[in-house]
């Protein structure tokens, strides 16, 4: 290194200098950053040459002023980081209160764990704030609905709004608000079934009335634990009121419109199936096999799985018989290489065994 390297490294180290001591710390940092630079480009021509003592003096010169501008510095951008987020800039505490940890030597634990406690809480307000955002026009939507008694309306706004945020905890303060605003617009719109449910009850017309429960029941929140409580008491109350065939009517346990759709769906199925004509062999698209096979087959899985439900939820219930019938049904249409045939077939074997065995005398 000869005596024009050692002026310009000097020449520098002096400049950052006077700007540190006019507190122009940033100015300060580039001028020891040019010196550190020089001072390694003259180290490139023999990087593998022992430091003189010369050159040793240089570098330390440069090192404890670059250290005490980066700490320095580091105050200054937690002093920004701290009043953004103290004023909700938080994107901008969080690039402040970064930069700051990126200065701070890694020594000075207290200092970095100060920081890295409001960086935590910036970043958790930006992400709600982005968040609050992205559900505003729903939300906003849904507590209009709701204010205006259109339930239903509200109630797809706010479902919307809870796709929004599937990540979300239910606990948080966001998801906590549409759950409770949407629990509150499923009450609203069960209420009108209830009285006439009641309406129902006094006329002595308990089936219209397990009907109109079943419609209600369909409505609920399954999180709503009052309701629910309410409505499965209100049943049993409806229950006994029932005759047999009533009873079997009443207990559902899928709505109406889904047996419907499945119903529809594998008789459509089967006429297209049957109808099936196979092509001439020596055409070309000639493949000798039913192209409505793979429709007919997941039409009967999906009417099959709904008699295998029946017959789980009428087998918890003791209903043993109608459950019986409910798996035969179950093993007829599901093909024999499905899961639920086999559980079907296995559960409709143990309720048999339970009615052949006698009871005792």
């Amino acid at each position: 290194m000869n005596s024009e390297n050692n002026q310009v490294i000097q020449s520098l180290i002096d400049e950052g200098d006077a700007m540190k001591k006019a507190a122009e710390w940033g100015s300060a940092k580039i001028n020891y950053l040019r010196a550190l630079e020089e001072f390694n480009s003259m180290r490139e021509v023999d990087p593998d040459a022992p430091l003189t003592p010369e050159q040793t003096e240089y570098k330390k010169k440069i090192d404890q002023r670059l250290e005490e501008v980066n700490e320095h510095l580091a105050q200054v951008h937690r002093e920004k980081g701290m009043a953004a987020f103290k004023n909700k800039i938080y994107q901008v505490a969080i690039d402040e209160l970064e930069e700051a940890t990126r200065l701070a030597k890694d020594s000075n634990v207290k200092f970095l764990e100060e920081i890295k406690e409001i960086l935590d809480k910036a970043r958790a307000k930006h992400q709600n704030h982005l968040i609050h955002l992205d559900l505003t026009p729903f939300v906003s939507r849904g507590d209009s609905f709701k204010a205006s008694g259109n339930y239903a309306e509200a109630i797809l706004e706010y479902q919307e709004a809870l796709k929004k945020i599937v990540n979300l905890p239910e606990s948080h303060k966001f998801s906590a608000y549409i759950h409770e605003n949407l629990r509150e617009c499923k009450r609203s719109l069960i209420r009108p079934y209830l009285a006439k449910i009641h309406k129902s009850c006094h006329a002595g017309q308990f089936k219209q009335a397990a009907a109109l429960l079943k419609r209600a029941q369909l409505l609920l929140d399954q999180n709503d634990s009052i309701y629910n409580a309410f409505l499965e008491h209100l049943s049993e109350k409806i229950r006994l009121n029932l005759k047999e065939e009533e009873v079997t009517d009443a207990e559902e346990f899928e709505s109406p419109e889904v047996w419907e759709a499945a119903v529809k769906d594998y008789e459509e199925a089967l006429d297209l199936y049957s109808s099936f004509t196979v092509t001439d062999p020596f055409a070309p698209a000639y493949t000798g096999v039913n192209v409505f096979e793979d429709k007919f087959i997941d039409s009967r899985r999906k009417l099959g799985k709904l008699y295998k439900n029946r017959a789980d939820k009428l087998c918890e219930i003791g209903k043993i018989e109608r459950a019986i019938k409910n798996y035969k049904e179950a093993i007829r249409l599901l093909p024999r290489a499905d899961k639920m045939f086999h559980e079907a077939f296995r559960e409709m074997k143990k309720l048999r065994a339970q009615i052949a065995i006698p009871s005792g005398k």
